[in-house]
């Protein structure tokens, strides 16, 4: 499914797993956040790719997994290239590298090409948590849509196991679990990290509330990123920030939310990122 904006394409598709694919589940017992892999400070160079981090193998569900990913372009209130929001994107149109720390290097949109990541290139902040979620940020390289990254930019990615939210009474209190460093979208800066994150999940309206994202970039220390309301399955734009959510996991009472943001601030301007919160 792709959805045309002003400047702007979402593809709302998956990511490819080539070598060797994939960890998950999807049923409703034991927690999503139960377990989180531990990203090694090292990068390792290896042939085709260099990366630094691990995540656990995603199988999805029913040959099925959620996925979002953001180029580095993406802006509070703008965006040039594909950015990828599914909720249930094919498993076998996935790639994921088991000899790379688990780095996805394809995506693929159910319709249109796939994007891969240039060999050569860097995947940095490769996580993940029970083989429910894993994430990363391609960087330091280029992708087969033209896109190109210095150091110091870009593209967030997260893939897991589909979760679908139901409407229901109440509300959950979410926090950061991991996540992705925060960048420029110029690249004007090195990446940052984060600080903090948290949210309200409204499960009367399955919509996120009161969304913050603190980040440390540049000379931005402890800069807050703020979005009211935004969909928890879904892309959201206005009021100056972008968010782009998924939720993922194992247990629907509580759930794993990747949440893509893009927005601005005072002295780094456009930057953009990734954060897994846990909600419950």
């Amino acid at each position: 499914m792709k959805t045309k904006y002003t400047g702007m394409s979402i593809a709302a598709t998956a990511i490819m797993l080539a070598a060797c694919g994939g960890g998950g589940s999807g049923g409703s017992t034991g927690s999503s956040a139960a377990t989180q892999t531990t990203s090694p400070p090292q990068t390792t160079t290896v042939g085709d790719w260099i990366y630094q981090g691990s995540a656990p193998t995603i199988t999805g569900v029913s040959g099925t997994v959620a996925a979002v990913f953001i180029p580095d372009s993406l802006t509070g209130n703008s965006l040039t290239g594909s950015m990828f929001n599914a909720a249930n994107a094919p498993l076998s149109s996935q790639v994921q590298q088991a000899n790379y720390g688990g780095a996805f290097t394809t995506l693929s949109a159910i319709t249109g090409p796939a994007i891969s990541l240039t060999k050569h290139s860097t995947i940095a902040d490769i996580n993940g948590v029970g083989g429910y979620i894993a994430i990363g940020r391609w960087t330091h390289g280029s992708d087969s849509s033209g896109g190109n990254y210095t150091a110091n930019q870009g593209a967030h990615y997260a893939v897991g196991s589909p979760l679908t939210l139901t409407a229901s009474a109440g509300s959950l209190s979410c926090t950061n679990l991991m996540a992705t460093s925060p960048s420029s979208a110029t690249g004007s800066v090195a990446p940052g990290s984060l600080v903090s994150a948290s949210a309200t999940l409204d499960l009367t309206t399955l919509s996120l509330v009161n969304f913050n994202a603190t980040v440390t970039i540049g000379s931005d220390t402890a800069a807050t990123i703020t979005k009211a309301s935004a969909m928890a399955a879904g892309t959201s734009m206005g009021g100056g920030v972008t968010t782009a959510s998924q939720p993922m996991g194992n247990d629907i009472t509580k759930p794993l939310l990747a949440v893509a943001y893009g927005g601005h601030l005072p002295n780094t301007g456009d930057v953009n990122g990734l954060v897994v919160l846990s909600c419950q």
